[in-house]
């Protein structure tokens, strides 16, 4: 990335710098939070698979591989694969698939191109999409889209799409794309629309791509926040205003303001192994049970039987149901259950 800075240091940064952003405005993002229920932690559940993102950097760096230590689709990958098995909540899933999907056309790069940066992103966007059961516009989704198309017509602008001035000069832009979209979230989707916020998840999004900025151009992360990055998005202010007001047991306004979002129920996250005709088969008995479903591999390295681990996220009134559905899909290594909410 910026100058010597590639390969493990330059995912370590990245990283670094977004753990960074996301604990200093957490809090403010959790109060932000309304879909696809109000359940108030999607800045800590981003917050959490950026974290392992960096711890699993930091232990390859470690490891003293030097092959391992340049190829930044292989870093991206295992900090992807880390993240996935450890996530929580909607967002902090989605993420995670999103880092798995991006490393893909990166392996064997030491260095990010805006032509890479191209081909990841669009990666990422098929990765995240395919994920989710009933994915929707208005979400982090629609920020990841519009970042992709923004490198698009970066990459096919630049005379020299493989050189560092390329990257380097397109970042900002890419930047203030994706908080163009996080704007438009607030009428894309009506449950946001009624709140009058944007989508807490694309925001997320927003800072770790500002920390990505940062990493290439070899400035502070958190100057963009400086530069009006977050300044009059809808919803923000009151947010923040509430988390400095330590209220952080109680609904929030806005929360308050989606009185049909019901916060009833529980949140599973499972790690099972499956072959691929076994994942579509649970994705549709899930989608019968509950919502919010994201299924998705956990790396590519398949057994001889064909299966490979999947990670999977479900809100469910069923707990029972939806336990038994898994346990009769594969064999479970691990599951976690949390009341919405708390």
């Amino acid at each position: 990335m910026k100058g010597k800075v590639k390969g493990a240091a330059a995912a370590l940064q990245w990283f670094a710098q977004a753990e960074q952003m996301l604990e200093v405005h957490a809090p403010q993002i959790n109060r932000l939070n309304v879909f696809p229920v109000p359940d108030s932690d999607t800045g800590s559940n981003m917050l959490a698979t950026i974290r392992a993102c960096r711890e699993a950097v930091e232990e390859a760096a470690g490891a003293r591989q030097s092959d391992a230590e340049e190829d930044l689709g292989q870093l991206l990958s295992l900090a992807g694969s880390r993240a996935m098995g450890e996530a929580c909540g909607n967002s902090g899933t989605l993420l995670a698939v999103l880092i798995a999907g991006f490393a893909e056309p990166l392996h064997g790069s030491s260095r990010l191109t805006v032509e890479g940066l191209s081909r990841a992103l669009d990666r990422a966007s098929l990765r995240a999409w395919s994920a989710l059961s009933a994915p929707v516009d208005g979400t982090m989704l629609s920020v990841l889209d519009a970042v992709r198309d923004a490198a698009h017509n970066e990459t096919a602008a630049a005379q020299e799409p493989d050189s560092r001035a390329a990257l380097e000069a397109a970042m900002p832009r890419l930047v203030a794309a994706a908080r163009e979209a996080l704007v438009r979230t607030e009428q894309q989707l009506p449950v946001l629309t009624r709140a009058q916020v944007v989508d807490s998840g694309g925001l997320g999004l927003l800072l770790v791509l500002a920390a990505l900025a940062a990493t290439v151009r070899g400035e502070s992360p958190m100057q963009y926040v400086q530069d009006d990055l977050l300044t009059g998005l809808s919803g923000w202010a009151a947010a923040g205003e509430e988390s400095r007001a330590g209220a952080s047991g109680a609904p929030s306004s806005i929360e308050s303001s989606t009185a049909e979002a019901s916060l009833s129920g529980v949140e599973i996250m499972s790690t099972v192994r499956l072959d691929p005709l076994g994942a579509a088969s649970l994705r549709h008995r899930l989608d019968e049970l509950g919502e919010a479903v994201i299924i998705t591999p956990i790396g590519a390295e398949a057994e001889v039987d064909g299966s490979l681990r999947w990670r999977i996220h479900v809100h469910a009134q069923d707990e029972q149901a939806v336990l038994e559905a898994i346990s009769a899909a594969g064999a479970v290594e691990s599951s976690a259950v949390t009341p919405l909410g708390s």
